[in-house]
């Protein structure tokens, strides 16, 4: 491929597939629903009514008011979110940005189109995403009774501000490439692409997701026509029309995937569009003012486009303009279109120019991508749209004079004169201007058909049983029709384009006969077999193909704003103030203990009417929001209150009879261990990890079959208690265990600190007499790995920051971790390890659960750790150093998602063959 000018620096070195797209938009719910609506002419600008804009807040003097446009073009269920499948909890989602809450499932929905599963990607996938400005916290959430005040509060800002768009869907949906939010106005989204498309070039990613998302609230308050300003007069967006006068507001969403080109045809993927040229520049100062169109810059970006792309310009049929339906910005930026396509030997002659703003409004952020989506689906199918609203062409245009067409009618171009290339434009406010080249989708032949009676792996998997039976329920209508899809690419795109999840149905076909039964059996309720296929995909070339998605549960998550005339916005008397708690006295037969421990959890979950006996965990609850609530707990009530006591303190009942017993005076001393899962058989018991807390651990515990069950034990809570050496710590968690269980065999296990810690119990258990007859470890370094380098009080608080990052903690204040204490129970178990070397070996075999992904080299720098291969752990034992390879780092192997999935899986399996003994 060429390279392009040194206006545009870092261009594209090679071609980019388009091999997965998603999004919402005004009056259609996806991009297959867009398309249709732009072949038949759709205006999805619509009036809003006086009962609309009275909802949205506008006065009626307002609403009556002349220069009032009631119309716009709103985003339907823009209120509506799954939160339970992405592991958001109902709180979250009230404060969530739905720009940011859209943008993620739209995410999600790309991959799926594009059948790609971050655990088969080959290789890191980077998000560029964009975003306009959070009006639902301006509107919603800083107008309501509850969040009044809490503007600067971390659930506020990591809801609502544009930085945490892109890497939020990077944490959601476990993506390991660059995340970035790209911001430069109308042109941003655009400009994502470009910069996805430099980063595949650059090798730093396989594949990468590029957007954007604009939702303004409220949708259906119209707006107020000013003369000479951007906003249409009427209520339509006319672009080149010789009515022309001005934009309409449009809300919406798109994503797309891309890969470089190579890639895309050796996975198989199915191709909408190639990428072959882009470029991104600005206008300077070179224009009349800030928010003025740029035409030489404009025209700069484009010929740099075509350039850097190596299409002859006269193969460009169709170009997708910016195309506001602005009286001056239309003439302006068509010259430079045709200027710049001129000076490098185009366009084609019959070359179609449209907008789509005529259809949906403009989407701000959303616009470029979306303008993006628009030109592949018509490489795809080798047809542009008409253009609405158009009747006569604006003058200033001088069509006449230009090498383009305005299509009135939808153009079909046949095989013998297809079309070749269409070109985007994309212009920022403030002068950013993108530009892509776009070619058609390559040919290529089907991969050839398998052999007879070879019997695919079919994968189905959902997070729980209903949705499991709905998955399998969508996918079996899918395949009821003529001409089914083949079996093998049914079966490929399964097993390597969608994620594991932890219900499984899984069988094998070779006809479609045998795949339509494995479907049935399930939905007939038939057991669901969950073992994957050993080999992986080891049946040759297949093809990736559209099948349905993930069957969401959209519900209504939304903060309503206090709209009340000279209403007083504060928080409610009752409950704390958002990140904050009131501090009461309260005695201990005061039966308002229940009612105020309930509150501060539907605060903080964002749940009405909790149940006494519902589980803190099952309504969404996780260890980051533990940390807030046993804070508030601890403010409220004036006690002392233990992490691992709240771990296993599930239920709002449990939680009071706890607090009635601190403040009686009549609290039981705590024996040391947890139950995490009860079960049949003898117990495993879990050390907890560095920190202290075992939160890991009941998560976990929900990934794994049932079972025996699982103990965990509880790092001493008083700091005069904690043991001087990780053998004293040792011994101290063994008299726990032996006053449960007397006698052996004992079954050990931990997570890294807890892994080192479980293996000298091990060793004094053996030394006493005793048998141990399971010791499994989740990635634990080796002790060589901790000889030398200690650090003091002040370095460890130096290296605190760098642990934090490693071990990706969203959501939660780095301080209040600090003042709740974990900083120093941290360097309390360093330290310990940092003292510690095994002084014999293990008699028996030890499992490890490894990380398949390496520890970040700052973090061991900044803990001063001496990188070991843990097949290191093999020259501490006697016998089999079992290791089983998982998903993710030494921290992400437990992020929600498939990797707790598989990780649960694996320490199932080596639990499997004790409870069948036991």
């Amino acid at each position: 491929m060429n390279q392009t000018t040194r206006s545009t620096p870092g261009a594209m070195s090679e071609a980019v597939a388009v091999v997965g797209m998603a999004g919402r938009f005004p009056g259609a719910s996806s991009t297959g629903e867009l398309w249709q609506g732009l072949l038949d002419g759709v205006e999805s600008v619509r009036r809003f009514s006086d009962e609309e804009m009275a909802e949205a807040g506008v006065s009626p003097q307002r609403i009556a008011s002349s220069s009032r446009v009631p119309r716009g073009a709103d985003l339907a269920d823009a209120d509506l979110f799954d939160a339970g499948f992405f592991g958001v909890t109902q709180r979250d989602a009230r404060l969530m940005d739905p720009q940011h809450r859209v943008f993620l499932t739209c995410a999600m929905r790309a991959l799926e189109d594009a059948g790609l599963a971050p655990h088969h990607a080959g290789g890191p996938v980077g998000v560029f995403a964009s975003t306009s400005l959070s009006t639902y916290l301006l509107a919603n959430v800083l107008r309501s009774a509850e969040y009044a005040d809490a503007a600067l509060s971390y659930p506020v800002l990591l809801g609502n501000d544009k930085d945490f768009l892109a890497t939020r869907v990077s944490y959601k949906l476990d993506l390991r490439g660059p995340s970035m939010t790209v911001q430069s106005a109308c042109s941003s989204s655009l400009t994502a692409v470009h910069l996805a498309c430099q980063s595949l070039a650059r090798g730093e990613v396989r594949a990468a997701l590029a957007g954007g998302v604009s939702i303004t609230f409220p949708q259906t308050s119209g707006y107020e026509y000013q003369e000479g300003g951007i906003l249409s007069r009427d209520g339509h967006c006319r672009v080149f029309d010789a009515e022309s006068a001005g934009t309409v507001k449009g809300n919406g969403c798109g994503v797309v995937v891309l890969k470089r080109l190579a890639d895309a045809l050796e996975d198989g993927d199915r191709i909408y569009a190639v990428i072959r040229g882009t470029a991104v520049n600005n206008d300077g100062s070179d224009k009349i003012g800030f928010t003025a169109p740029g035409p030489l810059g404009q025209r700069a970006v484009i010929r740099a486009a075509v350039e850097a792309s190596g299409i002859p310009a006269s193969h460009v049929g169709y170009v997708e303009t910016h195309g506001t339906g602005t009286a001056v910005g239309d003439p302006l930026e068509l010259h430079a279109l045709t200027a710049a396509y001129r000076e490098v030997g185009g366009p084609a002659p019959d070359c179609r120019i449209g907008s789509l703003k005529a259809n949906v409004g403009h989407l701000d952020a959303a616009a470029g991508v979306t303008g993006l989506i628009k030109a592949a689906l018509a490489l795809f199918h080798q047809k542009v749209p008409r253009q609405i609203n158009y009747d006569t062409p604006n003058p200033h245009l001088r069509l006449d004079e230009q090498p383009y067409a305005v299509p009135v009618e939808s153009v079909d171009y046949p095989p013998t004169a297809p079309l070749r290339a269409a070109a985007v434009s994309s212009f920022g406010l403030g002068g950013t201007n993108a530009h892509a080249v776009l070619g058609a989708p390559p040919e290529r032949e089907e991969p050839p058909a398998g052999q007879p009676g070879v019997r695919y792996p079919v994968v189905v998997s959902a997070r729980d049983a209903e949705a499991l039976t709905a998955q399998v329920s969508s996918l079996r209508a899918h395949l009821d029709v003529a001409e089914p899809p083949a079996v093998r690419d049914v079966a490929y795109t399964l097993l390597t384009g969608r994620a594991l999840l932890p219900v499984r149905h899984v069988f094998e076909a070779a006809t479609h006969d045998e795949l339509r039964a494995g479907l049935d059996a399930q939905l007939a309720g038939a057991p669901s077999p969950s073992a994957l296929p050993e080999e992986g995909w080891a049946h040759g070339p297949a093809t990736k193909i559209s099948l349905p998605g993930y069957p969401l549960r959209q519900e209504r998550h939304w903060i309503e704003p206090d709209t009340r005339a000279g209403a007083v916005v504060a928080a409610p008397a009752d409950t704390p103030a958002a990140g904050a708690a009131k501090s009461v006295t309260v005695d201990a037969a005061d039966d308002g203990v229940l009612e105020r421990v309930i509150g501060l959890l539907e605060q903080g979950l964002g749940i009405d009417q909790i149940a006494p006996d519902d589980d803190f965990y099952e309504l969404g609850g996780d260890s980051m929001l533990a940390v807030e609530i046993v804070t508030s707990l601890r403010s409220v009530f004036g006690i002392e209150l233990d992490f691992d006591d709240f771990a296993r303190l599930r239920t709002p009942d449990e939680m009071t009879a706890h607090i009635r017993a601190v403040l009686s005076g009549t609290k039981a001393a705590h024996s040391g261990v947890t139950s995490v899962r009860e079960g049949a058989g003898t117990p495993v018991y879990l050390v907890p990890p560095a920190g202290g807390t075992n939160f890991l651990y009941f998560r976990l515990a929900a990934q794994t079959a049932p079972g025996a069950p699982l103990r965990a034990l509880s790092f001493p809570a008083d700091a005069a208690l904690r043991p001087g050496t990780l053998r004293e710590l040792a011994a101290l968690y063994i008299e726990w265990i032996r006053r449960e269980q007397p006698q052996g065999p004992y079954r050990l296990g931990g997570y890294s600190f807890g892994g080192n810690v479980a293996f000298e119990m091990a060793l004094q258990l053996q030394r006493a007499g005793e048998r141990v007859e399971l010791l499994v470890m989740l990635d634990a370094h080796v002790p060589e790995t901790y000889v030398g380098g200690h650090l003091d009080s002040e370095e460890f608080k130096a290296a605190f920051p760098v642990l934090f990052e490693a071990a990706a903690v969203r959501g939660v204040d780095p301080q209040m971790l600090r003042e709740q204490g974990f900083l120093d129970v941290w360097q309390h178990n360093h330290d310990l390890l940092k003292g510690y070397y095994p002084d014999r070996r293990f008699e028996g075999d030890l499992l490890l659960l490894q990380a398949e992904e390496p520890e970040g080299e700052a973090l061991l720098d900044a803990l001063r750790m001496n990188p070991r291969d843990k097949s290191v752990w093999g020259n501490h034992i006697t016998g089999r150093l079992l290791i089983e390879k998982v998903p993710g780092d030494h921290f992400s192997m437990f992020d929600e998602g498939d990797r707790i999935a598989r990780l649960g899986a694996a320490l199932g399996s080596a639990l499997a063959p004790y409870e069948q003994e036991g």
